[in-house]
């Protein structure tokens, strides 16, 4: 996938874990991604890759360094300004993102109406072509104790790439087993980069089952010291 000129749609400088700033190994993260390009993040530790999704989404503030979307350092922003920042970002998880009192097709229905403004009844022709994409024949009506994980996690998918957004961030560790979702995850990956859209995909292992036929432009591990840049085996 050729990378697309202009500025950083995510920029990371020297950018410490707030967990790991007063630690033996403070590691220093510094990344820089285009518009158009992708990259995989191998982050092992469940909790480091939590954070690093909060700091992308401008959830968490960083123990030090910078943070930048679009440009804009988050902590520079206030929390209502943060929120409508995150209009342009979809976030391909299963954490907090099916609240009790609504069902999973109005969580990922509710998400495009805020943070994109789309009609409800395009948002929802959108979804059901999204959702046999990734093997379901329309997104699920019942709420998340009722819901099959199988059927979640493609949901989550949905919800991640629906609408337009500029930056998608994928962190489940149910889909990186996931080998049946490698081909869907693969089409939809690049017709987003089509678009213009980013793509960080951070995942418990490079080897990851549904990222295999994954084209990026970069692929890092985050270690002791950093985020190192390593070559992906296949």
């Amino acid at each position: 996938m050729a990378a697309r000129p202009g500025r950083s749609v995510l920029s990371l400088q020297g950018v410490a874990l707030a967990d790991r700033q007063f630690s033996a190994h403070t590691a220093r993260l510094d990344l820089e991604l285009p518009r158009g390009e992708v990259a995989l993040v191998q982050v092992e530790d469940e909790h480091d890759a939590a954070m690093l999704v909060d700091l992308c989404l401008g959830l968490a503030d960083p123990g030090a360094g910078q943070v930048r979307f679009l440009g804009v350092d988050w902590t520079t922003r206030t929390p209502r300004e943060r929120f409508h920042r995150r209009r342009r970002i979809g976030a391909v998880v299963q954490t907090d993102v099916w609240p009790s009192h609504m069902t999973v097709l109005e969580s990922v229905l509710v998400a495009r109406a805020y943070h994109f403004d789309q009609p409800q009844a395009e948002a929802i022709v959108d979804a059901t072509e999204l959702a046999r994409l990734f093997g379901l024949p329309g997104l699920p009506v019942g709420r998340r104790e009722t819901t099959p994980m199988r059927a979640l996690v493609r949901a989550a998918c949905v919800r991640g790439f629906l609408g337009s957004p500029d930056l998608i961030v994928v962190q489940d560790q149910v889909l990186d087993q996931s080998s049946e979702l490698a081909v869907p995850m693969a089409q939809a990956i690049s017709a987003a980069c089509d678009r213009g859209a980013t793509v960080l995909w951070i995942t418990a292992s490079l080897a990851t089952q549904a990222a295999q036929f994954v084209q990026p432009n970069h692929a890092f591990r985050l270690g002791d010291h950093g985020l190192m840049g390593v070559r992906r085996s296949r």
